[in-house]
């Protein structure tokens, strides 16, 4: 059964409505019609069945026939500060992290970054990394979508993680002595939320590491091999599953 996300406001009762853009794409691209059943997550874990009751050119209406219980993809808040890489590897990234269950993106430039953006060009970008977030999101099934954060200098990304609760893990290539696996089992109760940090390609510096250690981050290393910029994200988000996600 196909799925789409709409706005809370998009659900009125018993009936649904979805937007002009949404409506192209169901009737003319995925040739769905009347009679025809979606389920549509509305936010807050809120998932409903769906039937297709009518199509104009630029709106698509259904009724509710079914409401699921409220649920939520995990009970873990998983938040990705990416350090911004090189070409079109964020959307790889934001994809493929979607899949895996990330609640938040937030792209970061740091010292080591090629890539800079000037707030117009971060503003487009932004808009087609939540796209992105939205189909991997309706791809994989998933209840809520991540959001993907505006782009972070690294000013603001310490001020930010200096607001933020959880535990803080900094994925490092040149820490030795301590691994993400024996620090999440050292834990005495499962956090809430974890922010993982991750360089871009080249690494973070010492100084933004020393910055984010004084700042009560936690270093860690994914074992002995080291991973591209792209696959950190993903390989933390695996461990965190396998170490948090209940059946």
């Amino acid at each position: 059964m196909r799925r789409f996300f709409v706005g809370p406001g998009a659900v009125q009762g018993d009936t649904v409505y979805f937007g002009a853009q949404l409506s192209h794409h169901m009737g003319t691209v995925l040739r769905l019609s009347v009679g025809d059943q979606v389920t549509v997550c509305a936010g807050a874990g809120l998932v409903y069945v769906v039937e297709l009751e009518q199509f104009t050119k630029d709106a698509v209406q259904g009724r509710v026939v079914e409401r699921l219980e409220q649920q939520q993809d995990t009970n873990l808040q998983m938040v990705l500060y990416q350090g911004m890489p090189k070409g079109d590897k964020l959307e790889l990234i934001i994809q493929k992290c979607t899949e895996l269950g990330v609640s938040e993106i937030i792209p970061v430039e740091t010292s080591r970054s090629i890539v800079h953006l000037d707030s117009g060009k971060a503003a487009k970008k932004l808009e087609r990394w939540q796209k992105i977030a939205q189909e991997a999101s309706q791809q994989s099934k998933r209840i809520e979508v991540p959001t993907v954060d505006k782009y972070f200098t690294w000013k603001q990304c310490l001020a930010q993680l200096a607001q933020d609760e959880g535990l803080t893990l900094v994925l490092w290539e040149d820490e030795h002595t301590q691994s993400m696996k024996g620090v999440l089992r050292s834990l005495s109760q499962p956090p809430q939320r974890i922010n993982l940090v991750i360089g871009p390609e080249g690494g973070l510096s010492e100084e933004e590491v020393l910055q984010l250690r004084e700042a009560g981050a936690v270093t860690v290393s994914l074992g002995k091999r080291i991973l591209r910029t792209e696959t950190a994200g993903m390989a933390a988000l695996a461990m965190l599953n396998y170490e948090y996600e209940s059946e």
